[in-house]
């Protein structure tokens, strides 16, 4: 096993997508992707409190061939926002580390409704650092929660795969790191003084955005009543409104996920004065793969994943 490979994968609806990431010096190379399609609702399966043994079964020896003769040392799941409990919140910096700790639980319980911090596994991350009005410094801080029964559920799958440790990654946090590399390679005078990117995942279950500034994830939300362009576009631009991002900051627009076509996305155009892009991952790594998949602005999430520090 390497230290600088990972295994990736994303689930959406029955369908499972894997990559292998590895990082080097000059960037990213990709050794190997791939996907495959089940019976049953596979987020339902494995992300919910109750699951199905033997659906269980059919996904870890799935995940076994798939790993078979990998060189990867770590799993990392890029977690959609509907599989799990994802929120920013605001925290005081001079708030000491215990009692930041205490705030998030109290938090994740508000968001969640569980009762005990026993029924979560749960993940934080400082996003960034800014002033209140007052000039006050505060953090904005992303929140992470699984339920418990599913950590312990992919727990016990990777205790049979060749891999050391798993994390769970924000799809949106994925999707920024994608479109962090897309951006590496230049850009114009006029973006350089748009210092925010968008990049839209459209999903038959959702809307996720993830909102980037200066090539750094800075916010991200999601909506599961954004279906078509106009919604689509009427979501983003109250999202953008909530965080204080005037709609002339955006200076690159991305859009990713399933059956994604820039003609459906012609409201952004008009809103953003920009022209949507589709993001493909495969630009932004050094491809070693011999077939390529039909869709691959589906797989950002999952080479995205793999592309950030999640593990200690």
């Amino acid at each position: 096993m390497s230290d600088s490979v990972s295994a990736t994968l994303t689930v959406q609806e029955r369908t499972l997508r894997y990559a292998e990431v590895q990082r080097l010096d000059d960037g990213p190379r990709l050794p190997g992707i791939g996907g495959q399609t089940f019976s049953f609702d596979l987020a339902g399966a494995l992300l919910q409190q109750e699951a199905d043994e033997e659906q269980t079964r059919q996904v870890q020896e799935a995940l076994q061939e798939m790993l078979d003769g990998s060189e990867a040392r770590d799993l990392r799941i890029g977690v959609h926002p509907p599989q799990s409990y994802s929120f920013f919140t605001p925290i005081s910096s001079d708030v000491p580390v215990r009692d930041r700790q205490r705030q998030l639980l109290q938090q994740a319980a508000l968001v969640t409704g569980v009762r005990s911090k026993k029924e979560l596994h749960m993940t934080s991350e400082t996003v960034r650092t800014t002033q209140d009005s007052d000039g006050e410094p505060f953090m904005w801080v992303h929140v992470l929660a699984i339920p418990d029964a599913a950590d312990q559920r992919m727990a016990r799958i990777v205790d049979a795969l060749p891999v050391r440790e798993y994390a769970w990654v924000p799809s949106s946090e994925a999707a920024a790191r994608v479109t962090s590399r897309v951006e590496q390679t230049g850009g114009s005078a006029k973006e350089a003084l748009r210092p925010y990117t968008l990049a839209v995942g459209q999903y038959a279950t959702h809307t996720e955005y993830a909102l980037s500034r200066n090539r750094e994830w800075y916010h991200s939300h999601y909506s599961e009543e954004a279906h078509g362009a106009e919604n689509r576009a009427y979501f983003a631009v109250g999202f953008l409104n909530r965080v204080g991002v005037p709609l002339d900051g955006i200076g690159r627009l991305f859009v990713y996920g399933t059956d994604v076509g820039l003609g459906a996305y012609e409201p952004f155009q008009t809103i953003f004065a920009q022209d949507p892009e589709i993001l493909n991952p495969l630009q932004t790594v050094d491809s070693r793969i011999d077939h390529p998949p039909d869709e691959p602005s589906a797989f950002a999430p999952c080479i995205g994943a793999g592309m950030g520090d999640y593990l200690g």
